[in-house]
C-alpha cells in the first residue's frame, strides 16, 4: 500500500490562543491558487498510535515545544506516502495554547490544528502534508502531552478507481438521544443507502453529547479489532465534543466504542470508493500546505446567532474542500454547520462549542458554485485554514443567500449586587440598564455566601449564591455579579467557587464579574473588608480566570473604567453618586452588548466596532 504525504490531525483541546495564530487571509471573493498536479487517492489503514508523549517524553523532540513524528512506513502506511490522516490529542495541559502540525523541516505555518485550555484533554482532525521522508513536525505553544494516531493515508494515483471521494448530502446516521442507545456500550453504525458495498472509508462527524464523565470515543471498521486510539475526547468542562475523521469501513459499517456513558451523534459527509469503482479524476484529493483563508476577527465579519456567511475557500475545480474550522469567542453554547453554499441546510453539526473557549474541528464539505456556507447556532468568530480539496464539479447553488444580521436584544440577565452598585437603583438609574432583559437584584450589605449583614434598608438580603440558587434552571443566559465588598479575602475564593458552581448548575452560560475599586477609604461592616481586601479579591478573580477552571467567568473592569472619575463615587470611594449610578448602568449595558456582539443600546449609544457591534468599554474607556 502506498500513502500520500498529508496527515489528518485529530486532537484538540480548546483555548483562546487561536487568537495568537493570525495568518494571511484570502480577501472576500478571491480564490486560492489552483493546483492540478499532485492529486492523490485515499488508502485506508487501521487506526494506530504513532506517538505518545506520555510514554516517551523525549522521543523525537526537536526543541522544548516541537516533536518530529515519522508517519510513512509505520502502522501500515506506505513508505512513499505523501499524506496521512492522523489524530492529535493534547492532554495534561498546564496553560492555554494551540497545536500545529506541518511537513517536517519546513517553516511552521501560521495556522493551528487544535486549541486547548489549562487542564484539558481534547482531540481534533486535520490534513497535513508529509515531507520527502514521510514525517511531520508537531508544535505545542504551551506545555502539554501530545498523542498522535494515524487513521488513513493518501498516495499517488496508480490506476484503478479506489480511494476517490464521493460527496453526499450530509445526513444524520445515529442519534442515541432518540434511539435509546445512550450508555457506555459499543455501537455499530450501518452504512446508508448510496454507499457502495466495497467502500473503503467514510467521512463522518462523531459527537459525544453530555458525557457523564471524562472519556473518549474510538471509531473503527465494524468487525475489526478495537484499536489503541481515540477520535473524540471529553472533559469535565466540555462534556459535548465533536470530531471528523476519514474512518475505515467494512460491509457492516463502522463501530464506535465508548469509554464513558454518553450519547452519540454520527453525521456522514461522503465516502471513498472501493476497487469496483471506475478510474476517474473526480474525487482525487489535492493536498496543500495549510493556509488561513478567513479570520473574522480581522475582517470584522463574525457569524451572529442564527446567521449564515458564505465564503469562497476552494478553486472552481473543487467538488469538496477539507478545512480546519475554529470557533473563537462564542457568545453562547451552540454548534456550527459547514455545507455547500446555496444548498439545503441539513440537520447536522460540524463542530460544537460552549463558554468562550476556542474549539477547532476538521470539516469536509461539498463546494458549490457560490462557495461554502457557515451557519452558526450562537454568535462566534470563525477562523478557517484550508488543507486541500477534492477534484470535481461544484454543486449548483439554488437557494437564496443566508442572512447574518446583528443579534437582537434578547439576552436574559440576572444582575446581583451589594451596595456598591445598588446605587443604580437608589439613584433612579435602572432605566439606563438597556439592551437586554434585566432582573435586577441590587441590595445593600449582601455577601457572596454565609449570611449577609443588615443593610441601609433595614434587612439582610439573600447572599449572591442564594439569589442564584433561587432562580429556575435555564431562566438566564448571563449573570452579572457586583458583590464582594463585604466579604473577607480569606473566604472570597470559597464564595467565588460557590457562586460559579451554582450559576453553572442553573445553565447560566456567562458570569460577568465586576472588579473592585481599590483606591478607596471604605471599610465593610465589622471591618470585614477594606482596601487591602479588595486588592486581594481582584487578584483572586484574575487567578480564577487564568486557571481555566471557570471558562464562563469574564471580568468587567469597573475598577479601571471608573478610577479617574471621582465624581462617580461618594467620599468612601465605593458607593455611587447620581452621576455614577447612570455611568455604572451604561457601562454594564455596553459591556454586555460588546460580549454579545450586538449594537450599543439606542438610548445609550457609544463607540462601535468596524463590524457594527458595541465596542468593549474596557477598551474604549469612559467618554
Amino acid at each position: 500500500m502506498s500513502v500520500t504525504r498529508v496527515a489528518i490531525v485529530v486532537g484538540a483541546v480548546v483555548a483562546l490562543l487561536v487568537a495568537t495564530v493570525p495568518g494571511p487571509a484570502i480577501a472576500s471573493g478571491s480564490r486560492p491558487a489552483q493546483a492540478t498536479e499532485g492529486a492523490t487517492v485515499l488508502e485506508s489503514v487501521q487506526p494506530c498510535r504513532l506517538f505518545d508523549g506520555r510514554a516517551t517524553p523525549g522521543r523525537g523532540r526537536l526543541d522544548a515545544a516541537t516533536w518530529r513524528v515519522q508517519v510513512a512506513g509505520r502502522c501500515g502506511v506506505a513508505a512513499d506516502a505523501r499524506a496521512a490522516a492522523i489524530s492529535i490529542v493534547a492532554t495534561a495541559t498546564s496553560a492555554p495554547g494551540f497545536v500545529t502540525a506541518w511537513p517536517s523541516g519546513s517553516i511552521r505555518p501560521k495556522v493551528s490544528n487544535l486549541n486547548f485550555d489549562r487542564n484539558n484533554t481534547v482531540a481534533n482532525s486535520a490534513v497535513v502534508q508529509l515531507n520527502e521522508s514521510g514525517a511531520i513536525d508537531v508544535f505545542a505553544s504551551a506545555p502539554a502531552d501530545l498523542i498522535v494516531d494515524v487513521t488513513a493515508a493518501f498516495t499517488d494515483v496508480q490506476g484503478g478507481g479506489a480511494g476517490r471521494f464521493v460527496a453526499m448530502q450530509p445526513r444524520r446516521l445515529v442519534d442515541t438521544r432518540r434511539s435509546g442507545r445512550s450508555g457506555a456500550d459499543s455501537i455499530v453504525v450501518p452504512l446508508p443507502a448510496g454507499v457502495a458495498p466495497d467502500a473503503i472509508a467514510a467521512a463522518v462527524t462523531v459527537t459525544a453529547v453530555d458525557a457523564a464523565k471524562p472519556g473518549f470515543l474510538t471509531v473503527h471498521g465494524a468487525g475489526t479489532p478495537l484499536p489503541d486510539s481515540s477520535l473524540v475526547n471529553t472533559d469535565e468542562l466540555n462534556p459535548t465534543r465533536a470530531n471528523v475523521a476519514f474512518v475505515p469501513v467494512t460491509a457492516d459499517g463502522i463501530s464506535i466504542s465508548r469509554s464513558m456513558p454518553t450519547d452519540v451523534l454520527v453525521d456522514i459527509w461522503g465516502w471513498f470508493t472501493g476497487p469496483s469503482a471506475p478510474a476517474t479524476n473526480d474525487g482525487l484529493f489535492v493536498p496543500q500546505a495549510p493556509a488561513r483563508v478567513w479570520d473574522s476577527r480581522s475582517s470584522f465579519d463574525p457569524i451572529h446567532a442564527g446567521g449564515t456567511i458564505e465564503k469562497t475557500i476552494a478553486p472552481p475545480t473543487a467538488s469538496a474542500v477539507v478545512a480546519n474550522v475554529t470557533a473563537v469567542e462564542p457568545t453562547g453554547w451552540g454548534f456550527m454547520t459547514v455545507t455547500a453554499a446555496g444548498t439545503f441546510q441539513p440537520d447536522v453539526s460540524s463542530l460544537n462549542y460552549q463558554w468562550r473557549q476556542a474549539v477547532a474541528a476538521l470539516t469536509v464539505t461539498r463546494n458549490s458554485d457560490r462557495g461554502v456556507s457557515f451557519r452558526s447556532h450562537a454568535g462566534t468568530h470563525v477562523v478557517v485554514d484550508v488543507a486541500g480539496w477534492f477534484v470535481g464539479t461544484p454543486i449548483e447553488a439554488t437557494a437564496p443567500r443566508g442572512r447574518n444580521p446583528l443579534p437582537a436584544e434578547n439576552e436574559r440577565v440576572l444582575f446581583v449586587s451589594d451596595s456598591s452598585l445598588a446605587g443604580i437603583r437608589w439613584g433612579g438609574a435602572l432605566g439606563w440598564l438597556q439592551g437586554a432583559s434585566f432582573d435586577n437584584r441590587l441590595e445593600s450589605c449582601r455577601r457572596l455566601i454565609g449570611s449577609s449583614c443588615r443593610g441601609r434598608e433595614g434587612y439582610a438580603p439573600p447572599t449572591a449564591n442564594d439569589e442564584l440558587a433561587s432562580v429556575p434552571a435555564g431562566a438566564f443566559d448571563t449573570a452579572v455579579i457586583a458583590t464582594g465588598y463585604n466579604d473577607w479575602s480569606g473566604l472570597f475564593p470559597i464564595g467565588l467557587d460557590a457562586v460559579l458552581t451554582t450559576a453553572r448548575s442553573k445553565g447560566i452560560q456567562r458570569v460577568v464579574w465586576m472588579t473592585y475599586r481599590e483606591n478607596v477609604g471604605y471599610s465593610a461592616p465589622a471591618g470585614a473588608a477594606n482596601r487591602s481586601t479588595f486588592i486581594r479579591n481582584n487578584l483572586t478573580l484574575e487567578a480564577a480566570v487564568a486557571s481555566g477552571r471557570y471558562p464562563e467567568l469574564i471580568l468587567a473592569d469597573w475598577r479601571t473604567y471608573s478610577q479617574t472619575r471621582a465624581d462617580w463615587v461618594t467620599a468612601d470611594g465605593v458607593h455611587l453618586t447620581t452621576a455614577g449610578a447612570r455611568a455604572a448602568a451604561e457601562y454594564t449595558s455596553r459591556k454586555l452588548a460588546a460580549l454579545h456582539r450586538r449594537p450599543c443600546p439606542l438610548g445609550i449609544g457609544g463607540p462601535a466596532t468596524a463590524g457594527g457591534w458595541c465596542a468593549d468599554p474596557d477598551a474604549t474607556g469612559p467618554s
